[in-house]
């Protein structure tokens, strides 16, 4: 081998001509001094920036392993085929006799996907009823199709996360129990907080009290739902937001469709909720129970920097949100980036929850 050369990164020898390191895969570049490792692509750079960014986010929740988002493991269900029996096992989580004990609660990266069968039922009845509605003109049908259309995807983004919640500890009744009372609650906070602030036209500033307000009224809900020391794990929060959340958006969405009357605003509400409530009290809700761990909660937990970075991470985003400046676009552009950042802390989160049940002594 006259002709090889090293690889300046491991030492290998070289073919002449090699492009490739055989052995660790580094790119090779000509040079006058020699073969040297190729400058790293724009591809490259921007995949070890968003790796940098996830482990920040990740040293949030107090991890210092490096994350990898798994998305294409996420997903890997939902196009397959599953038996009745399968959904049923899914939705009969949460009692005595169906919660496994802490170590059998499996630490691999989740799979759902009966959020997705939801998902479709709930569409199908809504276009249903919005075509007996529009080309039947029977009124009765309308406000059946508003609430369908506004549950679609905040009850299933829902069930996503019921599905997420690895320790299988908390029922699907209880979920449900929570998504309403706890929706309806958090807007009757929400109502008097209100009274307080006095918000009067919406402007770039007066978004963020929006925020403020919203946030903490959904929040002291979810601490609520909390406060006992059996819903210790950070997933556990992560769905107890997430039914806080979903309710609430569902008897919002459904209210600014009865006043508006426009179909059009439900379809992209129905979108955007992807990022919205639902994702923004379930980020809020995973941060409270990550402080908490097995405790009851006290003022401390509410106190606590970790909680109030990410309840605060949750307020900013819904303050953009809420912007005029943010819907001065003929697409929604600004609402689906912050849908991409909020998505991002909750994937971060749900890696921290996982993290959280292996300490505890979970399989993998």
């Amino acid at each position: 081998m006259a002709d090889a050369k090293f690889c300046p990164n491991c030492g290998s020898a070289l073919m002449r001509g090699a492009k490739f390191c055989p052995h660790c895969g580094v790119q090779l570049a000509a040079s006058p001094g020699g073969i040297q490792p190729a400058g790293k692509g724009i591809g490259e750079q921007a995949k070890e920036q968003f790796s940098s960014l996830v482990d920040s986010v990740n040293h949030l929740t107090g991890g210092t392993d490096h994350v990898e988002l798994r998305m294409s493991e996420l997903f890997s269900n939902v196009l397959g085929t599953h038996s009745k029996q399968e959904a049923e096992a899914i939705f009969i989580a949460g009692t005595a006799t169906t919660t496994p004990p802490e170590s059998e609660i499996s630490t691999a990266w989740p799979r759902p996907w009966l959020y997705s069968r939801v998902f479709v039922v709930l569409a199908v009845t809504f276009g249903v009823l919005l075509f007996m509605s529009q080309h039947f003109g029977n009124p009765l049908v309308y406000p059946g199709a508003v609430f369908l259309g506004a549950l679609c995807v905040p009850f299933s983004l829902l069930v996503f996360f019921f599905e997420v919640n690895a320790p299988r500890n908390i029922s699907i009744f209880s979920i449900v129990t929570i998504f309403f009372i706890g929706g309806v609650i958090s807007l009757l906070m929400t109502l008097v907080l209100y009274q307080v602030v006095g918000i009067r036209d919406l402007t770039n500033g007066s978004a963020f009290l929006v925020g403020i307000v919203e946030e903490l009224g959904k929040i002291i809900v979810v601490a609520y739902f909390l406060k006992d020391a059996p819903t210790k794990y950070i997933l556990n929060g992560l769905l107890i937001g997430a039914a806080v959340g979903a309710g609430f958006a569902v008897f919002e969405t459904a209210g600014y469709i009865n006043m508006t009357k426009d179909v059009d605003v439900l379809y992209l509400r129905g979108i955007t909720s992807l990022g919205t409530h639902t994702a923004w009290t379930a980020l809020a809700g995973a941060a409270l129970a990550m402080v908490k761990k097995d405790s009851p909660l006290t003022t401390d937990h509410l106190t606590n920097v970790k909680f109030l970075q990410f309840l605060a991470i949750a307020i900013v985003l819904h303050g953009v949100w809420d912007m005029p400046a943010s819907n001065d676009f003929s697409i929604p552009v600004v609402q689906f980036a912050l849908i991409a950042v909020v998505w991002l802390f909750l994937l971060v989160m749900i890696h921290a929850g996982l993290r959280q049940i292996s300490e505890m002594g979970g399989y993998r």
